[in-house]
């Protein structure tokens, strides 16, 4: 019986290990400031690849890295974003490789830790049980890296402050951890200090502490409209519905700029079951849109909306969102396995 337990504690912790990038979206993206490439690598092809990342231009932004690492494969930042790219498409053990070899170059670089560390977690989320326990280890160790290198790092002591949260002792969690992280966030980002604080009560099962941190996170965020998402998705947990689509109403009003909190909202509305026309409505709004991000690739929204009008019996409409995923990342397997007509 212990060991079942174990099993499904593990299995929970790899997937809150890898949960940047085993989701449609990303909760949350790496600083820009803290990512930017040095003068002398390559600032063009940085500047296009950025565009494609946010684009979801995923066949185009690896066209462009593979011809510059085929000039210079010691370029650590074009191994990054290669990573990145493939974190995108689900490509695991292939962002493992490039951001392994972007930490091998540059060792001092907080970022492409963090960002390791997170391809580590995409690949135990889909590994054996025992390769699943090595990888998670390895998850925990590069977010510590990044958090030592930068402890300013924001980004990198959320991920690894959510990590402990969520993991068992056995891979070195435990609240009591997450809130010396948390203290650390709270002297420089309000509402990330608050989001933590949120996760650890709810850990703790004081559900109305975790109500009051996620509403704080929102009142002291530059950008509210994701908190709302997240304030939702509590409540989804809870299975207070009513609650939850005033959150993510209240996260549109906020997202003027109908960026990726739309599809924070619309994957929650999928994910129980609630307003499927709204989330719809969310998909399509997003994809119009000018505020596309590499946490959300236009790729994987495509294939929501696909799945969302192939449910709904729209086999013609669903089609032609597979073939607009298809066209823009051809290696994104839930795209190319899309039924065709």
């Amino acid at each position: 019986m212990k060991c079942m337990v174990a099993s499904k504690l593990l299995r929970r912790s790899l997937t809150i290990a890898a949960f940047l990038v085993c989701s449609t979206i990303y909760s949350h993206a790496i600083e820009p400031e803290r990512v930017a490439l040095p003068a002398a690598a390559g600032q063009g092809v940085d500047r296009s690849v950025r565009r494609d990342l946010k684009a979801g231009r995923a066949d185009d932004a690896i066209s462009l890295l593979q011809q510059q690492l085929s000039k210079d494969p010691a370029k650590a930042a074009a191994h990054n974003l290669l990573c990145r790219v493939y974190l995108q498409e689900e490509r695991w053990s292939e962002a493992e490789s490039e951001c392994a070899r972007a930490v091998e170059l540059a060792p001092g670089n907080s970022a492409y830790h963090q960002w390791l560390g997170r391809a580590y977690g995409g690949a135990a989320a889909h590994a054996s049980l025992a390769s699943a326990y090595i990888l998670a280890k390895k998850v925990h160790a590069e977010f510590e890296t990044a958090v030592r290198l930068d402890p300013e790092n924001v980004s990198a002591l959320s991920d690894l402050g959510e990590y402990l949260v969520d993991v068992p002792r056995i891979l070195g969690g435990g609240a009591a951890y997450a809130e010396q992280i948390s203290q650390q966030l709270a002297h420089l980002n309000a509402s990330r200090y608050h989001e933590l604080q949120a996760r650890i009560d709810e850990k703790k099962s004081d559900f109305s502490g975790a109500e009051q941190q996620w509403k704080l996170a929102i009142q002291s965020s530059s950008y509210p409209a994701d908190e709302w998402m997240n304030l939702a998705g509590f409540y989804a947990d809870r299975k207070n519905f009513p609650a939850m689509q005033q959150a993510i109403q209240n996260g549109i009003a906020a997202d003027p700029a109908k960026g990726k909190a739309l599809v924070l909202g619309a994957t929650l509305l999928l994910q129980k079951h609630q307003d499927l026309q709204l989330a719809e409505q969310m998909l399509r709004r997003y994809l119009a849109s000018r505020q596309q991000s590499e946490e959300a690739p236009a790729f994987q929204v495509y294939v929501q909306l696909g799945e969302l009008l192939a449910s709904q019996g729209d086999a013609a409409d669903a089609q032609r969102e597979y073939a607009a995923a298809h066209a823009l990342a051809s290696n994104y397997a839930p795209a190319r396995q899309a039924p065709r007509g």
